[in-house]
C-alpha cells in the first residue's frame, strides 16, 4: 500500500544513511514525540497507534534500546495515579496484516500530581530480543489505562528506539509466545495454576540456543494479603520438567525509586513494579538441540483471597542461531558517572565509577582490561577477573583514580582485553556517558538530623574515595534534634543517610512524624545543603572538598522549607530558611491539583507562615522562588 508523504520520507532518509552506515553507528527512530495521553474514565484506557518506518531487513542490529521519555502538558497537570501504560508492537507492513500483539515494554505512570511543569523523567530497556521485527513499516502501539479525569491533566510522552548497526550477539530465527493476558489469581473456583497451562514448542532446525523472556507483574489489593500488588509470591518455572527459577514475584527497592518524592504512596513495595518505573522484564538462555521439543511449565502458590486480582503476564520463547562470537566483552552500561535520570540516585560522583560489562561470546568470560577517564583526558586502567557463562552481565565497581580535570564533560570507558586478548568485536567496547560535578562542601560544616518517631530506623555515614568510614552515627533517640560537627581535608567524599524502613524522615501516609535532614555552616548555622525528608531508603550525596575537581570549596547557601505539625489538626506552620536572596510565592493546593489559595511573604531570612483553616484532607504547599521550587504535602486530620 502506499505510505503517507511523511513515512516515504523518512524512508528515503534511512536509505541515504545506509549508504554511509557501518558496524557501531547509531540511528534513533521516534514512533511517539510530544504524544498528549490522557485517561478515558469510561472505557479504563486509550490506545495511541503510530506507524513507523525502521530500517530494511537487509540491515544487520547490533543491539535495539528503547526509551521512554515522559513529562507534565503545558499549562496542565501531569497524572495523578500509578497506572499501567503498555508498548505493543501490533502490525507490520500494512493495515491489513495481522496484529502480532508483541509487548515491547510495560510501564507504570507515577503520582504525578504535585509534580512542577519542569518534571520530566525517562526511562530505557534493552529489547534487542525483538530486533528481528523491527523492520520496514511497524504499527506501534502505546496504550495508557486508568480512570480518572482527562479533563487539565494527563502526560506529554515520547518513544524513541536506539538501534546500533553491526553484528547481533546470535541470529534471531524465531519468535513463539508461551503464555500472554492476564491471569486471576485468588479465585475461589479457578486456581491460576490451571490457567498456566504447560507450554510445548517445535524448534527450528537451525535453532541452537533459546532465551524465554517475561514480563510479569501483579495487580488489584484483595483484602487479606493485598494480593496481588502488596504481596509476594514465588514463581517456579521448568524446562522439561527441571524447574530453572524460583523467585518472588516482588520489587523489594521502591524506596529507592529515581522519581521520588511522589505523592501517593510511591516507597511501598509491590508486585514487580514500582510507581514511575519500566516493568523490567527476566531473561532465561538455554542451549538446545535444533529441532527438539521444548515444554515450559509454570507455577504459582496455591491462593484463596477475599476478592481475587490478576498478574499480567507476557512471555516468549525467542529461538537463535548459535553465538556469532567466541570471545567478546561488551560494555553495557555507564551507570555513574552519568547524567541519566534512572541514575540521579547517586550521581554526580568524584570517586569511584560503576559500569555494567556482558560476556556475548560462547567462551567464559574470565578477565576484562578497562580503560576509564574523562575524553581526551589521563585515563586508568583496571583488569576485572571473575566467571561470567554466556549472556551473563556483572557490575564493576573501578578505582578511583579518575583526574577528572574541569567540572563537567565526557566520560569514556574502553574495554582493551578480553580474557587476555583483543576480542572478537570491538565496537561494543566503547561507551561514553556525561558527567557533572558533584556537591561542593566547606572543610567544616554540620551534620544536622531532626528524628522521627522511628529513629531506630536511621542511621549516617560519611566515606572517603575508597570506600572507608570517616564519620557514622546512628544512635538516636526519637522527635530529637542532632547536629554533629565534621572536618575534611581536601579530596572526594559521600554521604548516606539509610532508613530501614524505607520511608524517609517524612512520609504522609505512614504514622512516623516529620523529620529533616540538612548540612549547615559552622560559623553562623545557616542552611549550606538541604534534603527533602520524603526520600524513601536513603540519601547518596557524593561531595568534593578543598576545591577538588578544579570546584568552588564552598557551595551557595540553599533555602530550605519545612512544615510543622504535618500531620495536623489543621493549624500548621510553614517554615523558610535562606529565602533571603530571593522573593518567595506560596501556593496552596489540593489534592486534585486546584490552587486554593496564593500567599506572598515578604523576603526574609528566617520566616514562619500560618497555613490556612481547611477541611480534613491532603493538600499540597507549593514554595517557589525565581529559580527554584519546593513542593511539600500536608496532611490535615482534623
Amino acid at each position: 500500500m502506499p505510505q503517507p508523504t511523511l513515512f516515504r520520507i523518512a524512508f528515503f532518509l534511512l536509505i541515504s544513511l545506509r549508504l554511509t552506515a557501518a558496524p557501531g553507528d547509531t540511528l534513533s527512530i521516534y514512533s511517539h514525540q510530544q504524544e498528549l495521553i490522557r485517561t478515558n474514565p469510561s472505557a479504563g484506557f486509550t490506545t495511541y497507534k503510530n506507524w513507523t518506518v525502521f530500517p530494511s531487513e537487509a540491515t544487520s542490529l547490533h543491539k535495539v534500546v528503547m526509551t521512554l521519555s515522559f513529562k507534565c502538558p503545558t499549562g496542565e497537570n501531569c497524572g495523578e495515579w500509578d497506572y499501567l501504560n503498555y508498548i505493543f508492537l501490533r502490525r507490520k507492513g500494512s493495515v491489513n496484516a495481522p496484529s502480532q500483539d508483541i509487548e515491547l515494554g510495560r510501564f507504570i505512570t507515577p503520582y504525578g500530581n504535585a509534580f512542577s511543569a519542569a518534571w520530566n523523567a525517562e526511562w530505557q530497556v534493552d529489547i534487542s530480543d525483538f530486533e528481528s521485527l523491527l523492520r520496514d513499516s511497524v504499527e506501534i502501539e502505546y496504550q495508557h489505562t486508568g480512570y480518572e479525569t482527562n479533563v487539565g491533566k494527563g502526560w506529554l510522552i515520547d518513544l524513541k528506539f536506539t538501534l546500533i548497526e553491526g553484528t547481533p550477539v546470535r541470529n534471531t530465527l524465531a519468535i513463539q509466545k508461551l503464555w500472554t493476558g492476564n491471569y486471576a489469581f485468588g479465585d475461589a473456583t479457578t486456581s491460576i495454576n490451571t490457567l498456566l497451562t504447560p507450554q510445548q514448542i517445535t524448534l527450528g532446525e537451525s535453532t541452537e540456543s533459546l532465551r524465554m523472556r517475561m514480563i510479569q507483574s501483579g495487580h488489584g489489593g484483595e483484602e487479606s494479603e493485598g494480593c496481588a500488588e502488596f504481596c509476594p509470591k514465588l514463581r517456579s518455572l521448568s524446562r522439561n520438567g527441571s524447574v530453572f527459577s524460583e523467585q518472588l514475584v516482588w520489587r523489594d527497592n521502591c524506596g529507592l525509586n529515581a522519581v521520588y518524592p511522589q505523592a501517593g504512596t510511591w516507597i511501598y513495595d509491590r508486585g514487580n513494579w514500582c510507581p514511575g518505573e519500566m516493568v523490567y522484564p527476566d531473561a532465561y538462555d538455554f542451549n538446545v538441540s535444533p529441532s527438539s521439543n521444548q515444554t515450559f511449565s509454570m507455577s504459582m502458590p496455591e491462593f484463596v483471597g477475599a476478592s481475587y486480582a490478576n498478574y499480567v503476564i507476557q512471555s516468549y520463547a525467542i529461538e537463535y542461531a548459535a553465538p556469532n562470537f567466541q570471545t567478546d566483552a561488551s560494555i553495557e552500561d555507564i551507570l555513574a558517572p552519568s547524567s541519566r535520570y534512572s541514575y540521579r540516585r547517586f550521581n554526580p560522583i568524584c570517586g569511584q565509577p560503576r559500569i555494567n560489562i556482558r560476556n556475548n561470546g560462547s567462551n567464559a568470560l574470565t578477565s576484562c582490561l578497562i580503560e576509564y577517564g574523562p575524553l581526551g583526558g589521563q585515563k586508568s586502567q583496571f583488569k576485572w577477573t571473575g566467571s561470567l557463562g554466556f549472556m551473563q552481565s556483572s557490575e564493576v565497581l573501578l578505582p578511583a583514580n579518575v583526574n577528572w580535570g574541569a567540572t563537567e564533560g565526557i566520560f569514556e570507558v574502553r574495554l582493551l582485553e578480553a580474557n587476555d586478548v583483543a576480542d572478537d568485536y570491538q565496537p561494543n567496547n566503547l561507551m561514553h556517558s556525561t558527567f557533572s560535578s558533584p556537591y561542593a562542601a566547606p572543610e567544616e560544616f554540620i551534620v544536622n538530623i531532626m528524628t522521627n518517631t522511628k529513629p531506630e530506623e536511621n542511621s549516617w555515614v560519611i566515606n572517603d574515595a575508597n570506600g572507608n568510614v570517616v564519620y557514622s552515627n546512628g544512635n538516636f533517640a526519637a522527635n530529637t534534634e542532632y547536629r554533629d560537627t565534621v572536618t575534611f581535608t581536601p579530596g572526594c567524599y559521600e554521604f548516606i543517610l539509610t532508613d530501614s524502613g524505607k520511608d524517609g524522615l517524612s512520609f504522609w501516609a505512614n504514622d512516623a512524624g516529620n523529620g529533616f535532614i540538612r548540612f549547615r555552616k559552622l560559623s553562623n548555622g545557616a542552611i549550606l545543603k538541604p534534603f527533602n525528608a520524603d526520600f524513601g531508603t536513603n540519601i547518596h550525596l557524593p561531595f568534593t572538598v578543598g576545591g577538588a575537581l578544579g570546584l568552588n570549596d564552598v557551595a551557595l547557601p540553599e533555602w530550605a522549607a519545612t512544615i510543622y505539625p504535618n500531620p495536623s489538626n489543621g493549624k500548621s506552620k510553614l517554615q523558610l530558611e535562606n529565602a533571603l536572596a530571593e522573593e518567595v510565592n506560596i501556593h496552596l493546593y489540593s489534592a486534585t491539583g486546584q490552587l486554593l489559595q496564593t500567599l506572598k511573604p515578604t523576603k526574609t531570612a528566617y520566616l514562619q507562615v500560618e497555613l490556612p483553616a481547611v477541611p480534613a484532607g491532603l493538600y499540597f504547599v507549593q514554595v517557589q522562588s525565581a529559580s527554584s521550587q519546593r513542593t511539600l504535602r500536608w496532611v490535615v486530620t482534623n
